[in-house]
């Protein structure tokens, strides 16, 4: 079970106000938060401070979330990462875009804070990975 108060948190959105007020909700919470509003140069970047979870906007331009993700496990230290979508999109269309993985939850838009906050924490656990691995 995962019980450390901090982790490291790559949070991506194209949406500047929302990437500020729940990257300051995620520090003031104990977490190392890394803020991209441009998804191609998250995924440049990502890798100089490896995460241990991403939150990623779903529907974004230029990438979009599952996409992103992809670009992202694909450096060797973020291969296995857990990511968190957030978007408002339909959940059909989300189910639709990604294959099952245990490791990927998604949460529409708006998130409650603490369903949030127990997402991250499933995520980051991962002998919770296989009890939840139908939970999308």
């Amino acid at each position: 079970m995962y019980d450390r108060a901090m982790a490291r948190i790559l949070l991506v959105d194209d949406d500047e106000p929302f990437t500020e007020v729940l990257g300051d909700f995620l520090s003031k919470r104990g977490h190392a938060v890394t803020v991209y509003c441009d998804p191609l140069e998250a995924a440049q970047r990502a890798a100089d401070a490896p995460p241990e979870i991403a939150i990623l906007d779903f529907d974004m331009p230029k990438l979009n979330g599952h996409e992103l993700l992809e670009r992202l496990r694909g450096m060797r230290p973020l291969s296995n990462m857990p990511a968190l979508f957030l978007s408002g999109v339909e959940a059909l269309r989300y189910a639709t875009d990604v294959p099952p993985d245990p490791r990927v939850r998604f949460l529409r838009k708006p998130v409650d804070l603490g369903e949030l906050e127990g997402a991250i924490r499933a995520l980051l656990d991962p002998e919770g990975w296989s009890r939840n691995a139908s939970g999308r």
